[in-house]
């Protein structure tokens, strides 16, 4: 009787009642094993259902043009390759110069261009580092020779200049 009227710690018991709780699932949830036992069909009945089977379904029907075959072979070997044209003849890089501005002095015409940071006064024949040379200047145009490939190039004036 001393277990009984003993004061026990909450915690305690809700820890006891949830084992019960558990438990009785546990055990309820038991059920006893049964064997499945498969009656096997007559061999008539067999034959019936054979003649109902429509053969015709099973049959492989093939893709549609168009559609892709799940079925077709397939190669893992890597795709041959193309031969290509002939490479592409290599071009001078575009013209680094900016136009600035002109200066005729006595029938001699100079012109001002800008390359990124340094600034040109260019008279036709001159070489600029080596890469550029100065062919002709108008009105409108001014002509280098790109030098490693000797290739022209024009840089055109702006109107009115």
């Amino acid at each position: 009787m001393n277990l009984l009227t003993r004061d026990i710690p909450p915690r305690a018991a809700a820890a006891v009642v949830a084992l019960a709780l558990v438990a009785s699932v546990v055990a309820g949830r038991e059920k006893p094993s049964q064997e499945l036992i498969e009656v096997q069909k007559p061999l008539q009945q067999k034959l019936e259902n054979e003649a109902e089977l429509d053969v015709d379904k099973l049959r492989r029907q093939l893709p549609q043009p168009g559609e892709a075959d799940p079925f077709a072979p397939r190669s893992f070997a890597p795709a041959p390759k193309v031969a290509h044209a002939a490479p592409a003849k290599p071009t001078a890089p575009p013209l680094p110069f900016t136009y600035l501005g002109k200066v005729v002095d006595g029938g001699k015409t100079s012109i001002f261009v800008a390359r990124g940071d340094e600034n040109y006064s260019l008279e036709p024949g001159q070489t600029i580092g080596g890469t550029y040379r100065v062919d002709r200047i108008t009105d409108s145009d001014v002509t280098f020779t790109y030098l490693p490939m000797k290739t022209r190039q024009t840089l055109r004036i702006p109107a009115g200049e």
